[in-house]
């Protein structure tokens, strides 16, 4: 069976690491550093999930997402679920709003997260 592709955009090179070593067995994986990468490859990749961290250098996760839904209509409506450690602010309700998930990485730990990223392929 094809592995699925999947993107991880991680800002923090801790939670970067911890996680590119959690799913790079079982996933095809790509790995960006900010909003500008993130958003370079959601639009050129073909990706059955975007993990998208919330808080980014340079555009943030939400930030992203719009200007894919403005500028590239098509790769907005990919499986993106965003990922924070933000519980009930404005961002996270942003988020739920567009129509996304998310995961808040501080209440998972490596094996529950590992588990969650596999219920989010449709």
């Amino acid at each position: 069976m094809k592995k699925k592709n999947v993107l991880l955009v991680e800002d923090d090179e801790f939670l970067r690491t911890l996680y590119t070593d959690l799913l790079k067995d079982l996933y095809n994986l790509d790995v960006a550093m900010d909003g500008d990468q993130a958003y370079q490859k959601i639009q050129n990749k073909d990706l059955d999930l975007i993990l998208l961290d919330i808080i980014l250098p340079k555009m943030s996760g939400v930030e992203v997402v719009e200007r894919l839904k403005l500028e590239h209509p098509e790769a907005g409506k990919k499986n993106i679920v965003f990922l924070t450690n933000l519980d009930r602010n404005e961002m996270v309700q942003k988020v739920t709003k567009l129509g996304y998930s998310y995961m808040i990485k501080s209440d998972l730990n490596p094996e529950e997260f590992q588990k969650k990223v596999k219920t989010f392929f449709k």
